[in-house]
């Protein structure tokens, strides 16, 4: 269904779309169970209805989808519309006070860009899940899968009959206080007495969790470092860890989300009230048994003003591109692009200038905005002071 075009607001930020003008973007923000303060992800993109971003021009703001909707050859670019369609980049801010569930994509490739850490939530060096363990693989090769199944089956089995020990003990408001079955039932054992029962499960869990945990590569990470995650990688972000995450949209399937409680993805055979999901550890076969290699970002131009860099993931085919531009002293930078560009700083300052006109470009803030250029821009430049950092998400045509 077309939007709405009589509506003042979209009408004057379709006209600016329509002028080149850039767009600024406000998040859509997906609440999370492991996100500070309630929220996990800041979406910047254009998906249908309410998760869309919001587009901001002055003071009009409409969903961004439905300018796309209307504009989409002047937003996105009409060799964009012809190889990928309505397709645009989903740029996304996460803040994990917990871990991640462990997953992997069937059809949905992103980046992690870490731009910094929580010293308050990291315990130690901080850390990410990316593909098997060294260990594993070399221990059962591509039966790597089969095997990390078995381990999975036995840690729902062991995780699950704790959660029923406590409830049925009548421990089911200190679970929802906790959200946590570990440590809800870890002050149950220090604070009563007649709790072996309890205490039986979580010593089967926490054997089931080492049996489970050897098959995860843990490899720890730095602010600045690049993590491409293709489809079919195992994955988890570790806590305290902020991320841009530049993907092309697509769904997640879980396989494993620790003790979180309430249960949001419920293993097979065990359902629970309320999960989202059924973990899909059916589906372990698809992924890819292997080590993943680390990856690096390529030199596209250096100056004695200027680097540019592509990050990892080799997903252009796919319709994502991203560069880090970093700025070694004060300097301007040309573009001319034939597609919707997202700019974020990362650290410093700059500023679009687009026909005489200036714009400031967001730092990359959870909860900030970002600033989407349009297609129909044409040519513009950015200029920065020295050690200012932008992250250009684009597809590329």
């Amino acid at each position: 269904m077309k939007p709405d075009t009589t509506d003042a607001c979209f009408s004057r930020i379709v006209n600016a779309v329509l002028n080149g003008n850039p767009v600024h973007v406000r998040p859509y923000k997906e609440p999370k169970v492991w996100g500070v303060n309630g929220i996990g992800e800041y979406w910047y993109g254009a998906e249908k209805g309410e998760k869309s971003s919001t587009a901001v021009v002055g003071s009009d703001t409409s969903p961004l989808y439905k300018i796309i909707e209307n504009n989409h050859e002047e937003f996105l670019g009409k060799k964009v519309v012809a190889r990928f369609g309505m397709q645009l980049p989903l740029v996304k801010i996460l803040t994990p006070k917990s871990r991640l569930s462990v997953q992997f994509h069937d059809n949905k490739d992103e980046l992690w860009i870490i731009t910094g850490t929580d010293k308050e939530i990291v315990d130690g060096d901080p850390w990410i899940i990316i593909g098997f363990s060294q260990e594993t693989v070399d221990l059962y090769g591509k039966a790597v899968t089969e095997y990390y199944k078995k381990a999975l089956i036995i840690y729902g089995e062991a995780l699950n009959n704790l959660i029923e020990k406590m409830i049925d003990s009548g421990y089911e408001k200190l679970l929802d206080n906790k959200n946590d079955v570990e440590l809800a039932s870890q002050e149950v054992i220090h604070n009563k007495s007649g709790s072996s029962e309890i205490a039986r499960a979580l010593k089967e869990l926490n054997t089931a969790e080492e049996g489970l945990d050897i098959f995860y590569n843990r490899q720890y990470v730095d602010t600045g470092d690049v993590v491409p995650i293709p489809s079919g990688t195992l994955h988890a972000l570790g806590p305290g860890i902020e991320v841009v995450e530049p993907q092309i949209p697509g769904l997640s399937q879980p396989l494993e989300d620790g003790t979180t409680y309430p249960v949001r993805y419920a293993f097979p055979a065990y359902p629970q009230e309320g999960a989202i999901r059924i973990l899909e550890i059916d589906r372990v076969s698809e992924i890819l048994p292997e080590v993943v290699e680390k990856s690096y970002p390529e030199v596209i131009d250096e100056t004695d003003y200027i680097l540019i860099e592509r990050l990892p993931g080799k997903f252009e085919n796919k319709g994502l591109e991203v560069h880090r531009i970093t700025f070694k002293n004060d300097t301007e930078y040309q573009l001319s692009p034939t597609s919707a560009h997202n700019l974020i700083v990362l650290e410093g300052n700059a500023t679009l200038y687009i026909k005489d006109k200036e714009y400031n470009i967001p730092n990359a803030i959870p909860g900030g905005e970002m600033l989407i250029v349009p297609a129909s821009s044409g040519s513009y430049k950015i200029q920065a002071c020295k050690s200012t950092q932008i992250i250009d998400t684009f597809t590329p045509v």
